[in-house]
């Protein structure tokens, strides 16, 4: 494999059912959004191609958009071998869904067996009226990075992806002595789109 063939990476993400994981993920792939709310049967896998700018390296992100539904719970397991790294999402006008980022993150972190890059993410900031009284994520002060992102109008919702990616291909570089030099960046701001401009 060339340098340019690059590498891939695995990306879950996890949170409370109808937090609008499926609707990042399509908004972010696909720039599509859908107020229609379907159920995750299991996980649904998305793969998302990144040019590094520096090397001209490929990345090859695979999204695991993963059930949040109770009942899905002890098949979950199975599905965190080989994560890179996640998105944890809660709803900003379900506190319970808030509440429920530490669980998640444990969740994440017993199941990964070692630490990865973490990123929170409040979505649905769209619905102004309904939102909860926005306050410290629950796990910032852990280091995690948090965003609010909007799938329906594209709020952050870029950001929010290409923070993890960057995050990731910094800890890979860190695995390789022979890369040290390499200053491969996967930033979304050369990538923004004039509307989030």
């Amino acid at each position: 494999m060339t340098e340019k063939d690059g590498y891939s990476q695995k990306i879950i993400l996890i949170g409370d059912g109808g937090t609008g994981k499926t609707s990042l993920v399509n908004q972010f792939v696909h720039r599509k959004f859908t107020g229609i709310y379907k159920t995750t049967i299991g996980v649904d896998i998305t793969p998302y191609q990144v040019n590094a700018e520096d090397t001209g390296e490929n990345i090859r992100f695979i999204l695991w958009d993963m059930s949040g539904q109770t009942h899905f719970a002890r098949f979950r397991s199975r599905f965190y071998s080989g994560t890179s790294g996640a998105i944890v999402v809660y709803d900003l006008t379900n506190t319970t869904t808030y509440r429920n980022v530490q669980t998640w993150v444990k969740e994440c972190s017993d199941n990964c067996n070692r630490k990865i890059p973490i990123v929170i993410v409040g979505n649905k900031a769209d619905l102004n009226e309904l939102q909860i009284r926005h306050i410290k994520p629950p796990m910032s002060e852990s280091g995690f990075p948090s965003l609010i992102t909007s799938a329906k109008t594209n709020l952050n919702v870029k950001k929010a992806f290409f923070t993890l990616f960057e995050a990731i291909v910094k800890k890979t570089l860190t695995k390789k002595p022979d890369q040290a030099a390499k200053t491969t960046h996967v930033s979304y701001e050369s990538q923004l789109d004039s509307e989030e401009q």
